[in-house]
């Protein structure tokens, strides 16, 4: 059986109850809105989302969020499959606390460690408060900037492949902008020139562009090349039965009388080739070779007859007019033509 005040005292713990489930609801709910404003709309946060643009090659999109301006050059690197390639060794990124930073309470530094092809790096960003949605939730905005830019520097070729993107040179140099962190590979490989790969990680802007200068060497099918005519060249001054082969560094001097049937040139070495840069150009170091000359001379007295071979070594230089697919050859020692 009730008695009369049971229905007032059950109300009343009912409200309670609703009350403190109300006071719970609005504590989660403002627990929420805390943890949602510390990460999802934090200055960290946006970080990530500038990454992640990256990562996926959506470079307008970075640009836009990056508020950042891009310096003169060639903007291959900054959006669609190159933009990926610039950031595929990029790997375990992760973002430190945001820091304030002194003098204005707007500004926050948040710094982000990865590794850039296995290398641990880090690079810095700056965002400023710029209000809030909602009420609650704060919004960040990078500080607009100006992107760092890598400077690529080759000589006698007029194209590179960056991250295995073909780009022109101009005047053996080309400047490419970039966005942060990326890496860059840079090399070239041709029918006569070659340069190794050379890379960079850009993880900063800076005043300066980072340089990419290319060491180009000469390939062994240049050298062959130049060898093949060389020696086609020297053939070539053998094959003639005269003391002093036209245009060619080998002579004999004698009082005797010889038979010019009787002359025969042989190359017993040829000369090794070295190739260097020098100057804007490729030259040739001094060739040597070495030949063995018979014939039979007459003493003009006696009237005896000699069968010599006359060994020597004989010294001359030769200049190189080259391309990336091809190669003159005209040596110096009376060099009226080109060895072809």
């Amino acid at each position: 059986m009730k008695t009369p005040n049971s229905t007032p005292i059950a109300a009343t713990r009912l409200a309670l109850r609703w009350a403190l489930a109300a006071v719970a609801v609005l504590v989660l709910a403002v627990a929420g809105v805390i943890i949602a404003n510390r990460t999802l709309f934090s200055p960290a946060h946006e970080v990530k989302v500038l990454q992640s643009y990256l990562a996926d090659g959506q470079g307008a999109k970075a640009l836009g969020l990056m508020q950042a301006r891009v310096p003169k050059g060639d903007a291959v690197a900054l959006d669609g499959e190159v933009l990926k390639r610039t950031q595929s060794g990029i790997t375990d990124f992760s973002t430190d606390k945001p820091q304030p930073v002194d003098g204005d309470s707007e500004l926050r530094t948040v710094t982000a460690h990865y590794k850039a092809t296995g290398v641990d790096q880090q690079s810095t960003y700056t965002l400023r408060h710029a209000g809030k949605s909602w009420f609650f939730f704060d919004e960040w905005e990078f500080e607009p900037s100006t992107l760092p830019s890598v400077k690529i520097k080759a000589n006698t070729v007029n194209e590179v492949a960056v991250n295995e993107q073909k780009i022109p040179l101009e005047a053996g140099v080309s400047s490419l902008p970039v966005f942060y962190p990326s890496v860059l590979d840079a090399s070239f490989s041709t029918k006569n020139f070659a340069a190794d790969t050379r890379g960079v990680v850009v993880t900063q802007p800076a005043k300066e562009p980072v340089e990419i200068a290319l060491k180009t060497q000469p390939t062994k099918a240049f050298v062959s090349a130049i060898n093949s005519k060389v020696k086609k060249y020297l053939d070539g001054c053998a094959s003639q039965q005269v003391l002093m082969p036209s245009g060619c560094p080998f002579a004999y001097n004698t009082s005797a009388r010889v038979d010019s049937s009787t002359i025969k040139w042989d190359i017993a070495k040829y000369p090794k080739i070295d190739v260097s840069y020098y100057n804007g150009a490729w030259v040739l170091s001094p060739l040597t070779t070495t030949a063995n000359l018979t014939l039979t001379e007459q003493d003009l007295r006696t009237g005896v007859k000699e069968k010599k071979t006359i060994k020597d070594t004989y010294s001359f230089t030769a200049e190189l007019t080259t391309s990336t697919t091809e190669v003159s050859v005209v040596p110096v020692a009376g060099g009226e033509q080109p060895a072809q």
